[in-house]
């Protein structure tokens, strides 16, 4: 063989080594613990007050636009407020999902206790595992805390992230649950930062004894963010339910695709 291209395979699979040497989790750990904090500093010149507000009428009318927007983002964010009240589990009576009219004559719930846990996997290099504590002290609002575990065999690596929510419980439908929350998540083994999350989810209750749920969730760490994605089926069997489905998790620029099942329990 030509030492040119002998020279050149050796340099090849010097650097896929390299490469997989370092891992996608060390990777990603070191875009979530050294992301560079851009401080733009933006030069606002504030122009002379000689510009002044005297005009009320364009006062007036933007007053009003700001209470149009307000409503209107008020509204979408937080709905009636309607309380009511839950069902012992999902179809527990019947066809119907968590959420019960107070006037039904059926078994009802103030609070709700759930627990879940999810193993998932990709490939042979990847495994992990998310256990989720659930508890809606109100009808409205639920504190959610979260540990969401990643392992990678080859190199060994784990990252781990911690998270507290507080969810709002927007949308009440006897066959749909939809609810928005807002927290914060702790990333840790190597890289203990702290930042702001936010996430979105959907339950849509089809026919007993079968439910979708979805979710999006993301963390703002440092300069990056890890991104998740969830669809999950459910069977339903009383107080207890199995599930599975995809998960895409993007942790700064690396990526993670895959499968995952799992169970809940109501309390």
């Amino acid at each position: 063989m030509n030492p040119k291209i002998t020279l050149l395979l050796l340099l090849c699979c010097f650097t896929c080594a390299l490469t997989n040497a370092q891992g996608k989790l060390n990777k990603a750990k070191e875009e979530l613990s050294s992301g560079s904090s851009s401080s733009s500093s933006s030069s606002s010149d504030s122009s002379n007050s000689s510009n002044s507000w005297d005009d009320d009428e364009n006062n007036h009318f933007e007053q009003i636009l700001n209470d149009i927007i307000d409503q209107i983002v008020f509204g979408i964010l937080f709905g009636d407020m309607e309380q009511k009240y839950f069902y012992d589990y999902p179809y527990a009576n019947g066809s119907h999902g968590e959420y019960a009219l107070p006037e039904e004559n059926a078994s009802l719930k103030s609070m709700k206790l759930m627990l879940s846990n999810t193993f998932f996997a990709s490939g042979k290099e990847f495994y992990g595992n998310d256990v989720k504590l659930n508890f809606r002290f109100m009808r409205l609002l639920g504190v959610e805390v979260n540990h969401l575990h990643f392992f990678e065999k080859i190199p060994k690596s784990e990252l781990g992230i911690n998270s507290l929510m507080l969810n709002y419980y927007r949308v009440r439908e006897k066959m749909v649950t939809a609810f928005w929350g807002v927290g914060v998540s702790h990333v840790i083994h190597g890289v203990d930062k702290i930042g702001f999350t936010y996430q979105v989810g959907i339950d849509v209750y089809l026919k007993k004894p079968f439910s979708l749920s979805t979710l999006w969730k993301q963390s703002f760490i440092n300069n990056s963010s890890v991104n998740e994605f969830k669809l999950h089926a459910r069977y339903h069997l009383n107080r207890f339910s199995v599930h599975g489905g995809f998960n895409r998790y993007k942790l700064g620029s690396v990526e993670i695709n895959s499968m995952g099942i799992g169970f809940d329990y109501r309390f």
